[in-house]
């Protein structure tokens, strides 16, 4: 497995915060060394990698055993730096989100409508990173540069976005 980023990737997210979805951390666990390169790389340049309680509830569902369970939280503490808390203006911004979205909301997940929301309440210094990309379209959100992740029979595509205002 590699990660590929495109030239100027890290001078873009250089001292932001880099919000990450469910699928980035499920990626991350099944490849933990080459995204802790990629994450030490990130911090290296100043990104807070943050995430919210709603992704760490998503990452770690369906977990067969407890052990499994604290296997993955425990994975997820060491590679984020904060938590950032859902708190109303997030919701009231998801609400907002979904009459802009209109029909095209329907199957977006709760998760990803709170990181939208996040992604309002705190503007221009945070971007999301995830491969949910029929999630935030362009018409709401600005797709600022991508990773690809190139695996043995797969290239994945993680777009890193920031909310238009």
């Amino acid at each position: 497995m590699q990660i590929v980023t495109p030239q100027g990737f890290f001078q873009t997210l250089k001292n932001s915060h880099l919000l990450l979805d469910t699928n980035v951390f499920i990626d991350a666990f099944h490849n933990p060394g080459e995204y802790g390169k990629f994450f030490n790389e990130l911090k290296g340049n100043g990104v807070t990698l943050v995430t919210v309680n709603a992704v760490l509830i998503e990452f770690t569902k369906g977990s067969f055993e407890l052990k499994i369970f604290e296997e993955k939280k425990k994975f997820l503490d060491e590679i984020i730096d904060a938590i950032i808390p859902l708190e109303k203006g997030v919701f009231d911004n998801a609400i907002g989100l979904l009459k802009l979205y209109g029909i095209e909301g329907k199957d977006i997940s709760i998760v990803d409508l709170l990181l939208g929301g996040t992604l309002v309440k705190y503007g221009k210094n945070i971007y999301l990173m995830t491969k949910d990309i029929k999630d935030f379209p362009a018409n709401i959100y600005k797709l600022e540069t991508h990773i690809n992740v190139i695996k043995r029979k797969a290239i994945h595509v993680f777009g890193i976005y920031r909310y238009l205002k």
